[in-house]
């Protein structure tokens, strides 16, 4: 086997994780441009920037995390608990820190951990690339989702 041939399965694992880190720092960046007031007000439809990011913290925590520890034979970090951000400020460092515990469960993640299977009765089966690009998609999305509701809550 040649080295070309071996270098490419890890530089997918190193895609998929860069293109991971990238959505979220995206979404990182959108919340250092957040002005503090813009964190509780509902904007239209009742959605604040609160909720949306108390659910992107139980997401990580409690779907990506738990469906990649079962894919890794890990198990989920212990003591955690649903969001409940009470300042902008708080919910930037948590979210920080359930990517920091999610990223962890990926530390030695190798080209051949791609096609493990996570299997849950609630949340259903997926391989470890399959969880990784939800995961990217997810950060991606949350990034557009509070850019538009701090556009609709600018000022208040």
């Amino acid at each position: 086997m040649t080295s070309e041939g071996s270098s490419a399965p890890t530089l997918e694992v190193e895609e998929l994780l860069r293109r991971l880190e990238d959505a979220r720092s995206s979404l990182t960046a959108v919340l250092n441009d957040a002005e503090p007031n813009q964190f509780a007000p509902e904007a239209d439809g009742g959605e604040s920037v609160k909720r949306m990011l108390e659910r992107t913290a139980d997401d990580l925590n409690f779907y990506y995390g738990r469906l990649v520890a079962r894919a890794m034979s890990l198990p989920q970090p212990p003591c955690l608990q649903k969001a409940d951000f009470s300042s902008l400020r708080e919910a930037t460092m948590s979210l920080q820190v359930a990517h920091r515990r999610f990223s962890n469960l990926l530390h030695d993640l190798v080209a051949g951990d791609l096609e493990r299977q996570a299997s849950d009765p609630e949340l259903g089966s997926y391989t470890m690339r399959q969880i990784l690009e939800m995961a990217t998609a997810h950060y991606a999305l949350r990034a557009q989702q509070v850019q538009r509701l701090l556009e609709q809550t600018a000022g208040a």
